[in-house]
């Protein structure tokens, strides 16, 4: 591990005393001279840099801006500004002016462009972790997501994305038996269920969920975000029709009452996991579709999530009632997917995210809890993902702690909850970390799917609790959405990326 010692002093051998200039006039005649030079020659820089900016933002390019702490006691406050840019040129596919970039400005003067930083070193500047939770990412007074863009899921752009960021042709042909295997189990009123017995294919399929409640607005909330990560939407794709009617059956469950949508399931056990879930697939069909027909659904579906969070910031399984790290995991992912679909959300809501973020991991700065256990990898994946999304730097000794963490662990043999989670922590991250997780998540994936008879193309890993309880379509879907990843969102830090035109 690298040590966090502070940098040398860069200006103490550069400093003369006004006695040693006093007392050798040639000597400051040659060192004003030099100064002069040296004045001209950074000022001509900043202004290169000040019309670089000006013309980057003209394109609609995102650029952060940061700053470290005045004294190693001053703890750095960054603070988040939505900045509206537009670009000129729409794409070929019709997508037009870009989302809200989001740039990280600090109250100290050492501006760092993020675009020369190497993120696989670790930062060097004297920082404690303790610290770091204080100063790093957002502030209170944050209301942004980091957001990404869709563009890479659309049919001209999914392959080339793809493959950029890892994918091969066996694990897209994988996606391709999953999306197969989903859509023969959609029954005829467009939604999924974890019963198999009362599914499709009327039992054939082993490994059927244990709960009593059959779960349809969770299992379809899931089914169809595997469809649109692929591409497909309800007016696009070889899946489009599969999609609809899943959308539909969703809105048609849908109780709004008071601008707020819940869905009433039989047995309410999980209801905000379910909302969750359904609210985020939901939102991605709007963004997705830019179909104005779903605004309101949407909107209302939000509005539940904004109503439901309990004042520790967090979201339970009822609405109200304290956090619990796994079920807001759902709720910051339908939250962030509906600032991209440009509904209203609540700042307020927002800010209560990193509250319950620091929170949940307390009594280690990098490592997450299930409400007051210890710390577990799952949660941590978890925890780091929605970090992320809130803006937290790269270079922040917390985060590349706990991705060195995941790295380590590497990913698990059965456990398909946390496998979903930090394939996505470490895509977004990116770099030398993503590569070494991304080689073995990939083939073991690709090597454990169902090939052959009426489960081809569907996965299933035991010895997993949540594995057993929810079963093989539950297990189906969060693997193929593990797959998805390459396109599903583009990286948060990758700056080729950061014109979000959807």
């Amino acid at each position: 591990m690298i040590s966090l010692s502070p940098p040398p002093d860069l200006h103490a051998s550069n400093i003369q005393s006004d006695q040693e200039l006093f007392v050798n006039p040639t000597k400051s005649k040659n060192q004003w001279i030099a100064g002069l030079s040296s004045f001209v020659i950074h000022l001509v820089i900043l202004l290169a840099m000040a019309i670089w900016t000006i013309v980057a933002i003209g394109r609609g390019e995102r650029i952060v801006l940061q700053c470290g702490p005045a004294t190693d006691t001053d703890a750095t406050v960054f603070e988040t500004f939505e900045i509206q840019t537009s670009v000129e040129n729409a794409t070929e596919s019709g997508f037009g002016p870009s989302e809200i970039n989001t740039a990280i400005l600090t109250s100290d003067l050492n501006v760092e462009l993020e675009s020369v930083l190497d993120f696989d070193d670790k930062p060097t500047k004297s920082a404690t972790l303790s610290d770091s939770i204080r100063s790093a990412g957002v502030s209170g007074k944050s209301t942004a997501f980091l957001t990404s863009s869709l563009e890479g899921r659309l049919p001209q752009n999914r392959a080339a994305t793809g493959a950029r960021n890892g994918a091969t042709q066996a694990s897209e042909a994988a996606v391709e038996a999953a999306l197969a295997y989903i859509a023969r189990h959609q029954k005829n009123n467009g939604s999924w269920t974890l019963h198999f017995e009362d599914g499709p294919c009327q039992g054939e399929c082993d490994h059927s969920g244990q709960e009593k409640d059959p779960h349809e607005i969770a299992a379809t909330g899931l089914a169809l975000l595997c469809f649109m990560g692929a591409g497909h939407t309800i007016k696009s794709g070889e899946y489009s029709e599969q999609v609809s009617r899943g959308v539909y059956f969703l809105i048609q469950k849908l109780k709004i009452q008071s601008m707020k949508g819940r869905w009433l399931t039989e047995v309410a056990g999980a209801e905000m996991y379910e909302h969750g879930i359904a609210t985020l697939a939901l939102c991605e069909a709007l963004q997705m579709s830019d179909d104005d027909s779903l605004k309101e659904s949407s909107q209302a579906a939000i509005n539940q999530i904004v109503y439901a969070q309990h004042s520790d910031g967090g979201w339970d399984y009822h609405a109200k009632a304290p956090g619990d790290l796994s079920i807001v995991a759902w709720q910051v992912m339908a939250l962030k997917s509906a600032v991209s679909a440009k509904l209203a959300v609540s700042g307020e809501t927002i800010r209560g995210i990193d509250t319950f973020l620091q929170r949940a991991s307390t009594g280690s700065p990098f490592l997450f809890r299930y409400r007051g256990n210890p710390p577990t990898a799952s949660m941590t994946a978890i925890g780091t993902l929605m970090r992320l999304f809130r803006g937290f730097p790269k270079t922040d000794p917390a985060m590349w702690r706990a991705i060195d963490y995941l790295v380590e662990k590497g990913p698990d043999k059965t456990d398909t909850y946390y496998n979903y989670y930090a394939t996505q922590a470490l895509f977004h991250y990116g770099g030398k970390h993503w590569e070494t997780w991304n080689n073995a998540m990939r083939e073991y994936l690709i090597n454990t799917q169902e090939t052959g008879g009426h489960s081809a193309g569907s996965w299933w890993f035991p010895e997993d609790g949540h594995n057993e309880t929810a079963g093989r379509l539950y297990v189906t879907t969060m693997t193929c959405l593990t797959l998805e990843v390459y396109y599903r969102y583009l990286p948060v830090y990758e700056p080729a990326h950061n014109d979000f035109r959807l």
